[in-house]
């Protein structure tokens, strides 16, 4: 059990990092990288291009998906981990100390640009890795509880930014716009240190030590999965793409509809979405551990549907300029629906997959889907220009999602249980 603490620390702390770099830009981007990096525009289309270069982070996290997870299936789960760190912080405190707009022009966006990319590379290969280093090592009936404890680590970092970014906004204007925004950035230097720490003692975990003792490691996993694994895979992606499309609208796009169409404090919405985040840390722990009694798959499609139905009702929430209904929309819409799906989906996918093609095939469903997810804030943002700033076409847009989510996941009844492994089978 020790053992398994320390795997459990390493995965939490490690992925808290990552995320937390990850969510910096995300909530940089909604209040201020409009105004530094993209200020010849109006407002509202200074947020779409801050979202927009947001979303190329979103688009590189496949290649870093497939990068890691062929060389996590063939080499290992623990030194990816630790390179996916190393990408990840350096990008972000990079971010930290670079020239703005009004000091090298253009070259500013681009700079930036390319290091979201950087970042996108990074967690592209950090959430399956976090995933299994948990899962693979965990008791069977337990490993829906183990499970949920790294994925804590999205809220647990988003939370962390987005507090930082609140305070550090609170500063006077000016000197929030000359130097506050960069803290944050700069602080991700002593998250990467911890992080690297506890995950360089980590051991690989027994489900691939098993797969490399007999001698199954794949050598092409991507191909294995497309070639043998084809619905399980199609199947896990339309489950996963209503989180993705969710947890950006509410983080992103609930945040910029407060401050750029309602006109609220942009504090407003960064502490509406810190306490629906803090709600999550607790909960998705306890959803983990009822997927242990009653199946993953019934509790998912729970969350799918809140989500669904909830999302007009968290518009006309929003709508109303009241905290405590800001909040509570938030809640609802963020850890309640959000966070049901999130909690169970890392071991809902990896009980799909066989463990000598599981990173690449986990890595793959989180982060194609994730493309869709980083492409929310640009379409949203469009649709409330279309719209002329009124959320229904939005609204609209995520229940139809979310439908789509509902059904793939009911879908997956046949293939919850984990896959069988026909190589493995003829090797022994």
């Amino acid at each position: 059990m020790r053992d398994m603490r320390r795997v459990v620390l390493a995965s939490f702390i490690g992925a808290t990092f990552e995320w937390f770099d990850f969510a910096l830009y995300g909530s940089s981007a909604a209040v201020v990288f409009n105004v530094l990096f993209f200020p010849e525009v109006n407002p509202l289309l200074g947020t779409l291009a801050a979202f927009a270069t947001g979303a190329l982070g979103y688009i590189t996290r496949p290649l870093g998906g497939i990068l890691f997870g062929h060389f996590g299936d063939r080499l290992g789960r623990k030194s990816m981990l630790v390179t996916t760190m190393l990408i990840m912080g350096i990008s972000t405190v990079a971010i930290g100390v670079l020239p703005t707009y009004t000091a090298i022009g253009v070259g500013a966006p681009v700079i930036l640009l390319i290091l979201r990319m950087l970042q996108g590379i990074g967690l592209g290969g950090e959430y399956a890795g976090a995933a299994l280093a948990t899962i693979e090592s965990a008791p069977e009936r337990r490993r829906g509880f183990f499970g949920s404890l790294p994925q804590v680590g999205n809220p647990a970092g988003g939370l962390l930014a987005t507090l930082l970014v609140g305070a550090f906004s609170a500063l006077p204007e000016d000197a929030y716009l000359s130097w506050g925004w960069r803290v944050p950035f700069l602080l991700s230097a002593v998250l990467l240190g911890v992080g690297l720490y506890v995950r360089i003692s980590l051991t690989e975990t027994a489900d691939f030590a098993e797969v490399r003792a007999e001698g199954a490691t794949e050598r092409f996993p991507l191909l294995e999965v497309l070639r043998r694994y084809r619905r399980n895979f199609a199947l896990a992606f339309g489950s996963r793409v209503v989180d993705a499309v969710a947890g950006n609208l509410y983080n992103a796009i609930g945040v910029a509809y407060l401050v750029t169409t309602l006109g609220l404090p942009r504090s407003t919405g960064l502490f509406a979405t810190s306490a629906a985040m803090a709600v999550q840390i607790f909960y998705m722990p306890l959803v983990g551990r009822y997927s242990d009694r009653i199946g993953r798959r019934r509790l998912y499609l729970i969350g799918v549907a809140v989500t669904g139905l909830f999302s007009f009702p968290f518009f006309l929430l929003l709508d109303t300029r009241s905290t405590v209904l800001i909040w509570l929309a938030m809640i609802v819409g963020l850890a309640i629906g959000s966070g049901t799906e999130f909690a169970v989906q890392s071991t809902l996918m990896t009980e799909m997959f066989p463990a000598r093609v599981r990173y690449t095939a986990l890595s793959l469903v989180y982060q194609l889907s994730a493309v869709i997810g980083g492409l929310t804030p640009v379409a949203a943002t469009y649709l409330l220009l279309v719209a002329d700033g009124r959320p229904w076409l939005v609204a609209g847009a995520l229940l139809v999602v979310a439908a789509i989510s509902f059904a793939c996941t009911l879908g997956l009844r046949r293939i919850a249980e984990p896959a069988p492994d026909p190589v493995l089978e003829e090797r022994r």
